[in-house]
Formats: C-alpha cells, sequence, structure tokens
C-alpha cells in the first residue's frame, strides 16, 4: 500500500466571539497543499483530518492516527494553538510519521522548533511547490538531498540548515485547485444563519502594505536585497469565479470567507469578478478584510456597487489608532481621513453589509487615556463592531524577542488578540481602562451606533449586531470580574466540551 501524507488540525480552542457552527474556517492552506501532492507525487495518498470540524477531541484523534498510520504528518498552527501544534507532533513522532511544519507561526521560530525534536522540517512561506519537492526527497533521496529542496530548516546533528529562499509562485492561476473533496465539507457553516454552508477561498496572496505588526505580508512577501518587501499576487477574475462555481455547484457552498490579508488591494480583480458572478446568475454571501482607501476608490468606480450586489455582505477594515502619528509608527498606509470616508460610505448607500473595525493598542507611550481615546474614535465611526487587540509580538515581526519562546507553547495562549489583563502593571491598566469604557461609557455616539444597527432595515445585520452585542458584554464582564480578583483573562479562549474525547 503507498504512504500516506496526512495533514492535520487538531481540536483546539475556540475564540469567545465565535459561534461553534463558523468557529473553524476551512484549512484552505491543507487543501491547497494536498492538491499539489495528489497532482504531482506518484505512489503517495493524501488526506485531511480536521478534528475541530469534526468535534473530534484528542482520544479519538490518537486512536485514528495509530489506524492509518501516516508515513508523514502535515501541520500548520497559529501562536496561539502551538501549544496543540506540539501536542500533534508528538503523537505523529510516537507513531513513526516524519513530521513537516509551516504556516506563520512554525515557519519564524524554526530553530526553536526544531530544537524540541518533535518537528523533523519547517516549511517557509508558500509551500505547493516546496511541499512536493519536500516528499520527492524523503521517498527517493538521503537525507542530505534535503539541502536541495529550498525554503525549508532541517537539523543536520545540532545545526540548523537553513535552505536558499523559495522564490514566490509568480502565476496563482497555476495552482491546482484546492482538494475540498478531502474536507468534511458539510461540516462547515451547518447550523450558521448568518454564513450558511460555509466556505473559504483566495483571490490573492500577500499584501501592497507592510504593517509593523502583521505577519501575512512577510509570509508570502519578496526578498529584495535581503530585504522582506510586501509583494501582492493576484488571481485572474476567471479563475477566481472558477473556484467559486466548484464550491457553489459541487460542494454546495452558500457563502465564500475570502482569507486574503486585504481583499481590495488590486484594484481591478475585485469588481471584475463581481461583474463575472453577476453575468453568471450567481449571487452568493462573502467577507473579507478590505482597505479603507480601497472602498473610497471602488466607491468611485462602481465596483464597490457590483461587489454588494454579488453577494459581499461583510467587511473588516484595520483601524488600528486615533491618530495618524502612531498610524505612521506602525508603517500604516491608510490614513484615518479615508477610514471615516469608507464607513461612511458603506453605512449610507449599503446598509445591508456588517462592517467592523480592528483597533491596535499596546504601542509604547500608550496611557488610558489612549485607550479612551481609541474607544470613542470606535463609536464615533459608522461601523457595526469595533475588535480591540492587544500589539502581540508575533513570529516575524520586530516585536518579537527570542526569550518569549516557550518550548511547551503554553506562553502563547495569550496571544489570541483579546485584552487579557496579564501581568505587566502597565499593560494590565490599558487592559482594565478599555474594559471599564466598554462597560461605562455610553456617549451619544456609541447610543447612535447601536441605533443603528438594531434598526436597520437588514435582517442578517441585526441579527449579528445582537449576537455579537451578547457576546461582548459576556466577555466583558468576565474579563471586569477577573481583573478585580487579579486573575486576569489569560485563557479566554473557549475549551470546547469534546476537546479531550
Amino acid at each position: 500500500m503507498s504512504e500516506l501524507f496526512l495533514f492535520v488540525r487538531p481540536p483546539r480552542p475556540l475564540w469567545p466571539y465565535n459561534g461553534p457552527s463558523t468557529a473553524f474556517w476551512p484549512p484552505l492552506a491543507f487543501a491547497s497543499l494536498a492538491a499539489a501532492i495528489r497532482d504531482r507525487v506518484r505512489g503517495v495518498r493524501v488526506e485531511i483530518l480536521d478534528a475541530p470540524a469534526l468535534s473530534m477531541g484528542w482520544r479519538t484523534l490518537a486512536a485514528e492516527l495509530a489506524r492509518r498510520r501516516p508515513a508523514y504528518v502535515g501541520i500548520g498552527e497559529e501562536a496561539v494553538s502551538c501549544v496543540e501544534g506540539l501536542r500533534i507532533a508528538r503523537l505523529a513522532r510516537e507513531g513513526g510519521a516524519t513530521v513537516v511544519a509551516g504556516g506563520c507561526f512554525f515557519g519564524h521560530t524554526a530553530p526553536d522548533v526544531l530544537a524540541t525534536g518533535l518537528i523533523d522540517v519547517v516549511v517557509h512561506g508558500e509551500g505547493e511547490q516546496t511541499i512536493v519537492e519536500l516528499v520527492e526527497a524523503f521517498r527517493w533521496g538521503q537525507r542530505a538531498d534535503l539541502a536541495r529542496v529550498a525554503g525549508i530548516s532541517f537539523l543536520d546533528g545540532d545545526q540548523v540548515v537553513t535552505t536558499a529562499p523559495r522564490p514566490l509562485i509568480a502565476d496563482l492561476d497555476r495552482l491546482p485547485y484546492p482538494a475540498y473533496d478531502l474536507l468534511p465539507v458539510a461540516s462547515y457553516g451547518r447550523h450558521s444563519r448568518n454564513h450558511p454552508d460555509f466556505g473559504a477561498l483566495e483571490l490573492s496572496r500577500g499584501c501592497v502594505g507592510s504593517c509593523e505588526f502583521c505577519v501575512l505580508w512577510r509570509q508570502m512577501g519578496r526578498l529584495v536585497g535581503g530585504r522582506l518587501m510586501p509583494q501582492l499576487r493576484t488571481k485572474s477574475p476567471e479563475r477566481a469565479l472558477d473556484e467559486i462555481q466548484r464550491l457553489h455547484r459541487q460542494f454546495g457552498r452558500r457563502y465564500i470567507g475570502w482569507v486574503d490579508p486585504c481583499f481590495n488591494a488590486d484594484p481591478r480583480v475585485p469588481g471584475r469578478l463581481a461583474e463575472l458572478l453577476l453575468a453568471a446568475g450567481i449571487r452568493i454571501g462573502q467577507s473579507a478584510w478590505i482597505r479603507a482607501d480601497g472602498v473610497v476608490r471602488d466607491a468611485a468606480s462602481g465596483a464597490l456597487e457590483r461587489m454588494v450586489r454579488s453577494g459581499m455582505n461583510e467587511v473588516y477594515l484595520g483601524v488600528e489608532r486615533p491618530d495618524e502619528d502612531s498610524l505612521h509608527g506602525l508603517n500604516k498606509t491608510v490614513t484615518l481621513d479615508a477610514t471615516r470616508r469608507a464607513f461612511e460610505i458603506l453605512a449610507r448607500e449599503y446598509p445591508q453589509v456588517y462592517t467592523a473595525g480592528s483597533f491596535i493598542y499596546g504601542l509604547p507611550g500608550d496611557t488610558p487615556a489612549t485607550m479612551r481615546a481609541i474607544y470613542r474614535l470606535s463609536n464615533e465611526l459608522l461601523m457595526d463592531k469595533a475588535f480591540f487587540i492587544p500589539l502581540t509580538p508575533l513570529p516575524g515581526t520586530p516585536f518579537w524577542q527570542p526569550e518569549l519562546w516557550d518550548a511547551t507553547g503554553v506562553r502563547f495562549r495569550q496571544f489570541d488578540f483579546l485584552p487579557s489583563a496579564v501581568a505587566d502593571p502597565a499593560r494590565a491598566a490599558l487592559d482594565r481602562a478599555l474594559l471599564s469604557a466598554c462597560a461605562l461609557s455610553w456617549t451619544g455616539a456609541r447610543i447612535r451606533s447601536y441605533l443603528r444597527a438594531f434598526c436597520c432595515t437588514d435582517a442578517r445585520r441585526r441579527r449579528m449586531q445582537w449576537r455579537l452585542a451578547v457576546r461582548s458584554t459576556g466577555f466583558v464582564c468576565r474579563a471586569l470580574l477577573r481583573a478585580a480578583n487579579g486573575e486576569g483573562t489569560a485563557g479566554a479562549m473557549v475549551v470546547p466540551r469534546w476537546y479531550e474525547s
């Protein structure tokens, strides 16, 4: 029987703002990597085991690994779920599998991860070409042949070997179609009203911006003279339409979550894709992260109107800060003026679109007064929901420090992008100021923002506002109680009942 390459997403906690029906998006990266192996490597079977989508706990997952006996196991975790990544790596190694890790977290912590002895190879950046060469090197070559595979790190004795960088894939249309047939497709959004029959797709890779706090553009950036630079690559509208049609017709998907760091970065493709969807008679719900200046641009050209008509009904904009100076300090290239105009356009002309904005705090020099200014701005902007994210020292960003590494992964539970009232007194003061503002600051602007959403004519937008308001209220109350008791809120992720089952 041929060898099995098994991609595994292990059990993990839920972000507290997500409902269980849409807590876990389809792992699109695994589907893309699996398709590359299936298309180009003979004699290797490939499967994907998405434990969270199946409500599969650790005991069942261990039994599945023992039953399937994979020769290779592929993993890729975010920082907050590093502990689960290391746990599945240990199980895989105990079963005799070779473990390959990739993604934004493992790709930027390769020496530390390899030193755990749980992972054999770390893949950096895009993996579709790398994974094919890597599997072939494992099967037919010697250990020394790994050095000829670009874009990886591995141990040679006690030495970490990092091979030459892998060039970016220039033409995304040449990628194989993601292997959605290997995923438990019916599980995604099965019981969701807001995101029914959910699917995930990418229109582009990379970004046009280079925000200091963001690791996504670095994951798919290009090296220029030894310096990493942002690089946007976009699929053709025709290829994107084909992928949507496949998901819609073959797998019954009725809602698309675009995973792009910035869906509307390209000024041409999103609007043209919307035209093609409308011409094909397809109107499918969509959500995406978008740039505010792109909203203003697309509103003027008519592209935004076509995008909304074709189904775009949920957008997320990175606001980040209440002043231009700190935006510049983060290398953020969208101005506050553009952000205000974008939310005004969406609120005035497209009331059926649910809008959310993200804000970052915890920069050097931030004070409780800064937190109150951020909170005031979140209420003044015409958005439905604001998310407040502590500046997180993600590996790969300038904020990461080697001493933050924890070989158990437990420390990274704090990398959950939630106000956490951690032990640092300065940071705890910021969290308390934010949580207090959420609970006590009922300005006219805030009341009007709630009335706009609760009284709007679109039923979906009203429903989302009520649900997120309830979840937010619960989170704030619990966080304030824990802070008052000196407990902090680290570990605010929700552990599902089936986690250990």
